[in-house]
């Protein structure tokens, strides 16, 4: 019998799970004590919804403020549901702003409005704030809780700010200088601080080369300057140039991660939703996917028409229909690919208008090129039928035909799009290959009565 194999976690999941049910609550809270909060939230997808909520109860005040905020919305959704107000007041003052407005984006608009009045004061301001911006904007996802400092302060005194105010340790790496106005100056690091001399003024050690964004940039955008600059924060301004908050390099991994699962399904032909996908309820799965395969399944009946069109060639030529899923397999294929190269490319803006030409005509190369090898193992596929070297040249001039096409449809589609303000992950696999398709067997068609008919 073959011996299932379990993760780490899930080991200690199973451990856990059976000193709950013995009522070891003790042991349990000692077994906590030495794992890090984020594999606790991994070890708790082991549990049942009762466990996890025991397990929660367990954990020391910061540690379950940790805990929560990594866990999936589903499962913070369903410890709130089994709290009083007052610990759920507790665990939504405790929160980071930008976690509480992801968790506020989530929830139903009836629960948040429940939600909200549990909030303190400062806390309900910040939440309403946040909110307030547009949907995947940098003021949506941005923490206003940030170390700012004044040009005239002194090393010593910037130090004692920081301890005063005890910010999150993800916010500890960076302060920003602002004047009287909040306008942002300045950056200085924590290692500056710590280097340089008690009194030496924040003015003569801060960066004033400062890169930031403004509270309605797109938050894939940020994401993509938090790279770029390889930054473990990134300020965020209003339009008034006054620092109004933060966004961390963690908060940047989190987008990264979500718009590539957008672009996923999209290239999928998934339609994406505000809900994970896989969270979501079985019907609402469904109705994600078919719209776009009812849309392509439209679209895939005109190769239908197309080839009622040329049926007399058929009947004249029967081998013709021989090849018709080598020709159309083969250009669908090859458009995925280029497909994919332009999207990925489009997305990381490693494609614009100082390159876009010069790769395209590379792109047209390569598909001649392809096209060639590809159009040899046609005609080596319909000679080996014993269909004849015509035929064979119809099939072989027909692929490298089809193989260009298909590089140049899925060069330039995803940039069409773009420019249509259409996202151009929607140039997916599935909408190429209809397209190619139905020009795929126009040309072969066409190259068939010129060289056989």
């Amino acid at each position: 019998m073959e011996t299932e194999i379990k993760t780490p976690m899930e080991n200690i999941g199973s451990e856990i799970s059976e000193l709950i049910e013995r009522g070891m609550l003790a042991e349990v809270k000692a077994r906590l004590q030495d794992i890090h909060p984020a594999d606790i939230a991994d070890i708790m997808e082991y549990l049942n919804e009762k466990e996890q909520v025991v397990l929660y109860r367990l954990l020391l005040k910061n540690t379950a403020i940790q805990v929560f905020e990594q866990l999936d919305i589903e499962q913070q959704e369903h410890l709130l549901t089994h709290f009083t107000d007052d610990k759920v007041a507790e665990i939504l003052n405790q929160m980071s702003p930008d976690d509480r407005t992801e968790l506020f984006d989530e929830l139903p608009a009836k629960v948040v409005k429940k939600l909200l009045p549990l909030l303190n004061f400062e806390q309900r301001t910040l939440a309403s704030l946040l909110l307030g911006y547009p949907d995947n904007s940098a003021g949506r996802i941005m923490n206003p809780q940030f170390i700012d400092l004044k040009e005239y302060q002194s090393v010593n005194q910037a130090i004692e700010r920081i301890r005063n105010i005890s910010p999150p340790e993800e916010l500890t790496y960076i302060a920003y200088v602002i004047d009287a106005e909040r306008r942002l100056l300045g950056t200085v690091t924590l290692r500056k601080l710590v280097l340089s001399h008690p009194q030496t003024l924040i003015r003569d050690i801060m960066n004033r080369e400062i890169i930031f964004v403004r509270t309605d940039d797109d938050q894939e955008d940020v994401a993509r300057t938090i790279q770029k600059y390889d930054l473990v924060a990134i300020p965020v301004v209003d339009r008034e140039e006054r620092l109004v908050g933060v966004v961390t390099v963690d908060d940047a991994i989190d987008i990264i991660e979500e718009e590539a699962t957008e672009d996923i399904h999209r290239l999928a032909a998934i339609k994406t939703t505000e809900d994970a996908y896989l969270r979501s309820g079985i019907l609402n799965r469904v109705k994600n996917r078919f719209i776009w395969l009812a849309i392509l399944l439209v679209g895939g009946t005109l190769t239908s028409f197309v080839m009622q069109g040329f049926s007399e060639y058929l009947e004249a030529v029967v081998a013709l229909a021989f090849f018709i899923p080598l020709l159309i397999d083969t250009g669908g294929n090859v458009g995925s690919q280029s497909t994919a190269v332009m999207v990925r490319g489009l997305a990381l803006n490693e494609i614009d208008r100082r390159n876009y030409w010069k790769l395209a005509g590379s792109e047209l190369i390569i598909g001649a090129l392809l096209g060639v090898l590809l159009a040899l193992i046609g005609i080596f596929r319909a000679v080996l039928l014993r269909e004849g070297m015509i035929l064979g040249l119809v099939v072989g001039i027909s692929l490298w035909v089809i193989v260009v096409f298909s590089n140049l449809l899925g060069l330039f589609l995803p940039v069409i799009l773009r420019k249509l303000g259409i996202d151009p992950a929607l140039a997916a696999t599935p909408v190429i290959t209809t397209l190619v398709d139905v020009g795929g067997i126009i040309m072969y068609f066409q190259i068939a009565r010129l060289l056989l008919l």
